[in-house]
């Protein structure tokens, strides 16, 4: 745990759960779209860079101080710095959201929040589910995306209380604020069995040929299979809370889920890349509902997935996936679970 903004923020506290008060900022949004690392970030009124306001990804800070503009307009009043808006629904999750734990305290002082817009050439519009999303989180609270550099009267800014990396387990503060704020008038609506699945998600998203075979299964063994993409943020909620057992590919839906879940449930995440790459989705699930999730590894040659190719169901082991959805209580251990098998590999998941 440590108070200097220059290392990554930790879940035990630190830098990652204070905030600095800023007169007179300047936001200077990020001048080059599609970079890893932006140029990006805030001034104070001396002209120097604001480590505080600065986004980690892991252990690597990847918002770094942008060359010195003069602001195109003024922001007059009291602001929350948001940070970084991702379009990405697994990004936005877990980084663009990460100083709102401050809302809480600040709400009667503030005039809204600021965010700036990872990719530039997409404008100061925010996506429908980024405006539901932010209001069951904030309420009322305005949201304004600055694409221009800007000088703000006053400007709030929490420490990165969430993210990707060991922050992926929240600070005590971020997972109390979530918990007690977050999306708190939906009302649980579904079956108790669970299958968020990914295969409308394509190919150029991580998917697999032929992922309908495991819907088939799941569906099989009593799951209503649920793509998530087709229903409002609301109505994804009200699914995950209802359930009990919810088996699903590691992906962003977990996050979601993650954020409104409870100890009582169960979660299986069936591994579809390198087990190292979900190591932050699985820390946010052990750390926010209190009981770890079962994460199955049943890739062929996990040890050298080829990942930007066209890759087929048949990389998953099932006779690996069954065996231990059965032994931990998510199938029951009579329903029929053989090794995936030819038949169920027609010619169109091949193509």
């Amino acid at each position: 745990m440590t108070d200097d903004a220059t290392l990554p923020p930790s879940p035990k506290g630190g830098w990652s759960q204070s905030v600095v008060t800023l007169q007179n900022a300047l936001v200077v949004p990020p001048v080059k779209a599609g970079a890893l690392v932006l140029e990006t970030g805030v001034f104070d009124s001396d002209g120097a860079y604001c480590d505080h306001a600065a986004m980690w990804r892991r252990d690597v800070v990847i918002t770094e101080a942008p060359k010195p503009v003069k602001p195109k307009q003024v922001l007059a009043g009291k602001w929350l710095w948001g940070g970084v808006l991702y379009h990405h629904f697994g990004h936005f999750q877990v980084e663009s959201i990460a100083r709102l734990w401050a809302v809480k305290r600040f709400r009667d002082e503030i005039d809204g929040i600021i965010f700036v817009p990872r990719d530039v050439k997409a404008g100061a519009t925010l996506l429908e589910f980024e405006t539901e999303y932010l209001q069951l989180m904030v309420g009322d609270v305005a949201i304004k995306l600055v694409a221009d550099p800007s000088a703000v009267e006053e400007l709030v800014v929490p420490g990165q209380g969430f993210g990707l990396g060991k922050i992926a387990a929240g600070t005590r503060v971020f997972r109390r604020f979530v918990d007690q704020q977050f999306s708190q008038g939906i009302v649980a609506d579904g079956p108790e069995k669970l299958f968020i699945s990914r295969s409308k998600q394509g190919l150029q998203k991580g998917g697999f040929v032929g992922e309908d075979v495991l819907d088939a299964r799941m569906k099989a063994a009593g799951y209503d299979v649920f793509f998530p993409e087709d229903h409002s943020i609301a109505e994804q909620i009200a699914r995950y809370k209802a359930a009990s057992h919810v088996v699903a590919l590691d992906g962003s839906a977990l996050h979601l889920f993650a954020m409104v879940a409870k100890k009582r449930q169960a979660v299986a995440m069936i591994l579809r890349r390198e087990r190292v790459a979900s190591r932050s989705l699985r820390r946010h699930l052990h750390r926010f509902m209190a009981r770890k999730p079962l994460a199955i590894n049943a890739l062929r040659g996990a040890d050298g997935v080829a990942f930007g190719k066209k890759r087929m169901i048949d990389e998953l082991d099932f006779e690996v996936i069954g065996k231990l959805l059965k032994r931990h209580g998510f199938v029951d251990k009579s329903h029929p679970w053989q090794a995936l098998c030819a038949e169920e590999i027609n010619p169109s998941h091949s193509a």
